[in-house]
């Protein structure tokens, strides 16, 4: 079996640039591609089956074919991987255009995408170290800033763009297109990195290599962890923040996106500090930080206005004590807390993927970001049910607990070194000093 092994700790700018080109337009045309499906589902006469189906189908394909798509990045190496992925994603998008389109056949072409998307996807976790040398961390924030700006490009400008042009046909044939080009780049990038060597045949390893580093390494386990969290805190919140704005903190549309700003700003504050000053070294104690950031965050949501009145009758601070809350001061509290939730989210996300591009070994760099992405699925399944039940049935502050309980259990578990007995691995038995002989 092969892997990769980078022969200079220097970041490639060529091959970096091929690769954000790569990224950029990958990302662009997988959201124009999920809108158009999206709206073909969401239109049948079964909208609500046809959406849930939809998200079904991709967490489906993740879960069956996310180790071996690892497994193949790792043995053919990550840019050959990012490269045969991109062409495959393109095929699968090709072939949606061109066959029947129907909200039944949906599901089918999903699960198709996402499974060919395991290939994909860890060979371009795996690429951070190859392209970017030791700056794992400003590689990472590169590849988030890149994802959000080609959904935003997707959502923002392409889709209404080709909607006008000719409604679902044309945004999935555009997606196509756009797709073909990532292709492209991804191929070209492979290209370089064959020429200058980048990535060089390494000694292989076994599956159970990889779960023993996740057993031996406290800093992947803690990686592991965060990300679940951060996984489970951003889809919850996805499910929970629309009726939370409306319904208790009675926002309108101008609130709601001032809390959504907020929130955004603090993503961008993320990117720009891992960006300048994180590195391997310090990436369990952000972890740690942001978890708690995430803990506290969600729990001030949840509590919002009753902790706030409460404080206020309790402290009896001069002109805060007649404070009357419906002139806004639960928004006014709620907008600085969307600004750390965004950080804590973006800080735990980058230094999770750093931790683990730093302690992954090189040879199995692919499979490790897939492991950790089946494990971080197999965990957020269940919530996310839980979430969209519990918000229906008794609205979105039980559901901000809830997260805010389990973030600050997680913190317990990280800060405290509360782990499992079997994720330890087995020590070594102590040397016996054997005595000196004596005449």
């Amino acid at each position: 079996m092969t892997g990769s092994k980078v022969v200079d700790p220097t970041p490639k700018l060529p091959a970096l640039s091929l690769f954000a080109l790569a990224k950029f337009t990958a990302q662009a045309g997988q959201n124009l591609f999920f809108a158009a499906l999206l709206v073909t589902a969401g239109t049948a006469n079964h909208v609500a089956a046809g959406l849930s189906s939809f998200f079904v189908a991709m967490l489906l394909a993740s879960l069956a074919f996310g180790v071996p798509g690892g497994a193949l990045a790792d043995r053919i190496g990550p840019s050959r991987g990012f490269a045969l992925g991109g062409i495959a994603r393109a095929a699968v998008m090709l072939a949606w255009v061109l066959g029947p389109k129907s909200a039944v056949a949906v599901p089918a072409v999903v699960f198709a995408y996402s499974a060919v998307s395991q290939v994909y996807s860890p060979s371009e976790m795996a690429l951070v170290r190859t392209l970017g040398g030791r700056r794992h961390g400003a590689v990472h924030s590169l590849v988030l800033t890149l994802q959000f700006a080609g959904q935003g490009l997707a959502v923002a400008a392409l889709a209404p763009f080709l909607w006008w042009l000719g409604g679902t046909p044309a945004m999935a044939a555009g997606a196509a297109a756009v797709a073909g080009l990532a292709a492209a780049f991804a191929c070209s990038l492979a290209v370089a990195t064959e020429r200058l060597r980048l990535e060089l045949p390494a000694r292989g390893s076994a599956f159970r290599d990889t779960l023993r580093f996740f057993r031996r390494h406290a800093v992947a386990r803690e990686a592991v962890i965060a990300l679940a969290l951060t996984s489970m805190v951003v889809q919850g919140s996805i499910v929970a923040l629309p009726l939370y704005l409306r319904n208790d903190l009675a926002a309108g549309s101008l609130g709601a996106a001032v809390v959504v700003g907020a929130a955004a700003l603090g993503v961008g504050a993320g990117l720009l500090a891992v960006a300048l000053r994180l590195g391997p070294g310090g990436a369990s104690a952000t972890i740690r930080t942001a978890v708690l950031a995430m803990a506290v965050g969600t729990l001030a949501l949840a509590s919002l206005d009753y902790g706030l009145r409460a404080a206020l009758e309790l402290t009896e601070v001069g002109p805060f004590v007649d404070l009357d809350l419906s002139l806004g001061a639960s928004f006014a509290v709620a907008v600085p807390v969307a600004f750390l939730l965004g950080l804590a989210v973006s800080l735990a996300l980058l230094a999770a993927r750093t931790a683990l591009t730093a302690a992954a070994p090189v040879a199995h760099q692919s499979r490790v970001f897939a492991v950790q992405a089946v494990l971080t699925d197999a965990f957020v399944v269940l919530p996310l049910v839980l979430f969209g039940i519990g918000v229906e049935v008794a609205g979105a502050r039980p559901v901000l607990a809830l997260m805010g309980g389990v973030a600050a259990f997680a913190f317990l578990v990280l800060e405290g070194r509360v782990v499992i007995g079997w994720l330890h691995a087995p020590h070594e038995p102590a040397a016996v000093p054997v005595p000196a002989e004596r005449d």
